[in-house]
């Protein structure tokens, strides 16, 4: 079965070029426009992994990666933030609320792959 990635992201245009690059790498992607809806979504899908752009509308990314990150349901699935901000601000905020990598766009589809499979591959913490 086709591990689920979650792919939070504002701009209609990178969230289909993300998805179908899951895709087409054996992933089955789920898509959410906004904060709000990648939470809800993150929640009841379960996915295994979540692509989180930081500047969002009504929530922006960091702060919905904190109610990820604290709430059971989702605590344990990991983020990576996949933006246009400053990387150093984003690996000192990552690493503050529980990001488990940080992509700068505009990126090389083969390095956000390689990204997401190694993050995929580490044992589960129980």
């Amino acid at each position: 079965m086709a591990r689920k990635i979650l792919i939070i992201e504002d701009y209609p245009e990178t969230r289909q070029m993300l998805a179908d690059l899951m895709k087409i790498n054996d992933f089955e992607p789920m898509e959410a426009r906004d904060a709000i809806e990648g939470i809800e979504k993150a929640k009841s899908g379960q996915p295994d992994l979540i692509l989180l752009d930081v500047m969002l509308p009504m929530m922006d990314g960091v702060e919905a990666c904190r109610k990820l990150k604290s709430d059971p349901k989702t605590a344990k699935i990991p983020v990576i933030f996949v933006t246009v901000k400053q990387i150093e601000e984003g690996l000192k905020v990552g690493e503050e609320i529980g990001a488990d990598a940080y992509i700068k766009k505009p990126f090389d589809p083969d390095e956000l792959l390689e990204i997401v499979r190694v993050i995929l591959e580490k044992p589960k913490v129980k």
